[in-house]
């Protein structure tokens, strides 16, 4: 800046204004002080200029400065002064400006590919990169690539993971979490730096939103994984960040101490993609995200308000009779076939002790195995479509090289094949979590066991026993009249591959 003022008093310039944008990026020019700096100049009456000590401090993207000094400017009879670059408007000796604006910028570009390329090697090492820990993480002192466990917010944390786990949707933790006065983590965070009390940015600092309670639930950082790269900046002109697909995330495993361990985190995971429709009975629905259409494979909806009358129907055939049926199941008819078949469980392992130990984990094998091998063969089927359409692609761009398709036409074609294979990548990924979580179930015989004994004296079917016995339940078509009526409900324990049947 004294550089500035002397060249100005050197030039016989009359100093209206300084400005200093600290803390911005030379290749955004959506800084401030900047475009107050331009703002006045051009308010200005008599004629003005702008002087900086490089063209580099006025702005790393060459459209811009040209834009601004080869357009604005002159327009509006505005000088233009960089000092260390030779640069003076005044006259029409800058043939190497436009040169020295590219490099400028290159090296603007340069210098962010380093960055990026020194953020992502930390990822890939397991090293946190971010500018503050995740709530219910602190950095650790000796090593900021490092969380430590934060002994005021970790329990917040399980708190929330218990909270979904129970059944309560995001808003409902929200708001408990409101009521209880918990500050938010942009709150938590300026308490800890003593600047809670005076920021302006914090009028109401204990209103926790769904979305943030959604971001917390969905972390992979609770399970001990450094989980990076999930969002980038749209390119070193442009600051703002956008999020990364799934797939491209940088996730590096147990670098860090858990608050949460995988089979809650897995449950929870299931809870929070179930979309919860409005239920019209005002009572909560304890099967909520459980029960399932067999044929269709969406969620059942419940109805009816007086406990007598609420019944478990296909959320398809709601809306749309045409394309499913009903699947009608009394509310409290499924509560006591779920409760008699654990209630069997419970009896069986306390009479047979070891030998239900082997019954089980025989049923599990044969039932996984099967469930496993089909699995398979779907899999197999998706990688095969999938090799097909890179193929089918090759030879359409072959085509149109050669000009026998025209461009719209492979473009059309292309796009088609593309969202198909596409498709077909989330469904082999599923397929994968699915081969991979029924081969952990027909050796988790004993952990079935073990969370089965915690309710061996409980006589009334709830929530939480549901959410760690049970996968998913899926009801059958109802079949015969009267009292030659049955229906068939499936059940699908965590911890045991295959299935049990009851009977409505």
């Amino acid at each position: 800046m004294q550089m500035l003022r002397y060249n100005a008093k050197e030039k016989g310039f009359i100093v209206v204004g300084e400005y200093v944008d600290d803390g911005y990026s030379g290749t955004t020019f959506n800084r401030p002080d900047l475009n107050r700096m331009i703002k006045d100049a051009m308010e200005d009456t008599e004629p003005s200029g702008i002087m900086v000590k490089d063209m580099s401090r006025f702005g790393r993207n060459n459209a811009m400065f040209m834009y601004y000094v080869e357009e604005i400017f002159p327009n509006n009879d505005i000088l233009f002064i960089a000092l260390n670059d030779d640069v003076d408007t005044r006259f029409d000796e800058n043939e190497m400006m436009p040169f020295k604006s590219i490099m400028n910028e290159y090296y603007a570009r340069d210098t962010s590919k380093k960055i990026r390329s020194v953020k992502k090697t930390t990822a890939l090492n397991g090293g946190f990169c971010g500018s503050f820990a995740p709530y219910g993480y602190r950095l650790d002192p000796q090593n900021k690539q490092k969380l430590l466990i934060d002994e005021e917010t970790a329990p917040i944390v399980k708190r929330i993971f218990e909270l979904s786990k129970q059944g309560n949707g995001i808003h409902q933790i929200a708001r408990i979490l409101c009521e209880d006065g918990i500050l938010i983590p942009r709150a938590y965070r300026a308490m800890k730096n003593g600047t809670l009390e005076t920021s302006t940015g914090f009028k109401f600092p204990t209103d926790w939103v769904a979305k943030n309670v959604k971001m917390i639930l969905e972390n992979q950082v609770y399970l001990g994984h450094m989980v990076s790269h999930k969002t980038q900046t749209k390119s070193f002109k442009n600051r703002k960040l956008v999020p990364v697909p799934k797939e491209d995330w940088i996730i590096v495993k147990n670098t860090h101490e858990p608050i949460i361990d995988e089979d809650t985190f897995e449950l929870v995971q299931k809870f929070i993609s179930v979309k919860k429709q409005p239920n019209k009975t005002r009572k909560p629905n304890m099967f909520v995200g459980l029960v399932k259409c067999p044929d269709c494979g969406r969620n059942m909806a419940l109805s009816g308000r007086a406990d007598s009358s609420r019944w478990l129907r296909c959320r398809t055939y709601t809306r749309n009779t045409n394309l499913c049926t009903s699947h009608s199941i009394s509310y409290n008819a499924l509560q006591q076939i779920v409760m008699n078949d654990i209630q069997k469980h419970i009896k069986n392992m306390e009479a047979l002790g070891d030998q239900f130990l082997e019954e089980m984990k025989e049923l599990s094998e044969k039932g996984g195995n099967e469930k496993i091998q089909h699995l398979k063969q779907s899999l197999e089927v998706a990688e095969k479509r999938i090799e097909e359409i890179d193929n089918v692609i090759m030879k359409l761009f072959e085509q149109n090289a050669l000009g026998k398709i025209s461009d719209e036409r492979f473009e059309k074609m292309s796009i088609s094949y593309e969202n198909e294979q596409s498709e077909l990548k989330l469904k082999r990924n599923d397929l994968k979590d699915k081969i991979e979580s029924e081969e952990k179930k027909t050796q988790s015989t004993n952990q079935f066991l073990e969370t089965i004994r915690k309710y061996e004296n409980v006589t009334e079917l709830n929530r939480a026993m549901l959410v760690e016995l049970i996968d998913s339940i899926y009801v059958y078509q109802a079949e015969g009249t009267g009292q030659e009526k049955t229906q068939k409900v499936e059940i699908n324990y965590r911890f045991l591959a295959g299935s049990q049947c009851g009977i409505a």
